[in-house]
């Protein structure tokens, strides 16, 4: 993961570190979301429907379920009221005391202060990335039908088994992010409508779900300065939720036994649309606190330990909010008192 820029804030503004593995996840969330939320329902070849399917399928679904929970922790951070309220849990508690009950039990994080609006940010960023999926989703199922009228999309697709073989390959990759990915997820999990506009009250039990609850949690932690790459082999219980990992886990299964019995190009694009976007646009919106649902993933892969990341918290990103030079990383910030 080296080459991955900081994101900072202005000179002097506060910050705190998360974990490299952390924000590789969250970055990964960020960037598929992104991505394969910009496919195009317009198919014309065979060579168009194997781009788009690999673009819908590159994912890692541990990694992007742990991402969810990250980037809607970074969401969090920027909700100055959950800021004030761990500050004030802190003269009560003892810090060591709040950080080993948040790792044992991530909904402890309900007793904070603030700890509504926080996970309402959270709620809003991740249905901003689940909502527009979930778009293009449909969009390519009915493209599915529509193509048929077009010779090229009766034709049998060539190779199944290495196509199969390939989309497993790409599923079992983790994402490491570039240069130029830490800027974009600043920008995009700090956005300034990000925090609220989806339903929930602010401190009310509507956005309260399993993820974003965890969401809340590393946030906590990492304002306690405990969610860098030195406490990363604590954050176990918080990076995983049991609803989350099937479902992420369920979406690659139906994926991979779709285009195991696809004959026609058309159909490769149904399971494009069906199991790689639509399934995996669920998961997201199910775990933000949405309608309906099938189930998720998680596991936040653990490597070298490295200086983790400086994330703005209450909102204050560089007018840019893009990364400086490689190599600046920041050190964990104390939590101020």
């Amino acid at each position: 993961m080296s080459g991955f820029a900081v994101a900072r804030q202005e000179r002097g503004e506060p910050g705190v570190s998360l974990a490299r593995d952390v924000v590789a996840a969250a970055s990964a969330f960020e960037t598929y979301t992104r991505g394969a939320g910009t496919i195009s329902a317009a198919f014309e070849n065979g060579g168009g429907v194997a781009d788009a399917l690999a673009k819908g399928s590159a994912y890692q679904p541990e990694q992007l379920e742990a991402g969810m929970i990250a980037y809607g922790a970074i969401a969090a951070l920027q909700e100055q009221t959950f800021i004030d309220g761990v500050r004030r849990a802190t003269r009560d508690t003892p810090p060591e005391v709040l950080v080993a009950r948040l790792e044992s039990d991530p909904e402890s994080v309900i007793d904070i202060e603030g700890v509504g609006a926080a996970a309402g940010r959270a709620q809003a960023a991740l249905l901003s990335r689940g909502a527009p999926l979930g778009v293009t989703a449909r969009a390519v199922k009915q493209a599915a039908y529509d193509i048929q009228h077009q010779n090229w999309s009766k034709d049998p697709i060539s190779d199944g088994a290495g196509r199969l073989a390939r989309v497993k390959a790409m599923s079992a990759a983790f994402f490491s992010p570039g240069a130029d990915d830490a800027g974009r997820l600043i920008q995009a999990a700090t956005a300034p409508d990000g925090g609220r506009g989806f339903g929930g009250d602010g401190e009310g039990g509507a956005v309260f779900t399993p993820v974003t609850v965890r969401a809340a949690a590393l946030a906590a932690l990492a304002l306690l300065g405990a969610a860098d790459d030195e406490h990363v082999d604590g954050l176990d219980n918080i990076m995983r939720e049991e609803k989350s990992a099937d479902c992420m886990k369920m979406a690659k299964l139906n994926l991979y036994q779709c285009l195991a019995v696809a004959g026609p190009q058309y159909e490769d694009v149904f399971c494009l649309g069906q199991h790689a976007l639509s399934d995996t646009a669920q998961c997201v919106n199910t775990a933000a606190g949405a309608a309906r649902a099938p189930a998720q993933s998680v596991a936040i892969p653990v490597a070298r330990r490295a200086p983790g990341f400086v994330i703005p918290v209450g909102g204050q990103v560089t007018a840019a909010g893009a990364p400086e030079s490689a190599g600046g990383w920041g050190p964990s910030s104390a939590y101020p008192q």
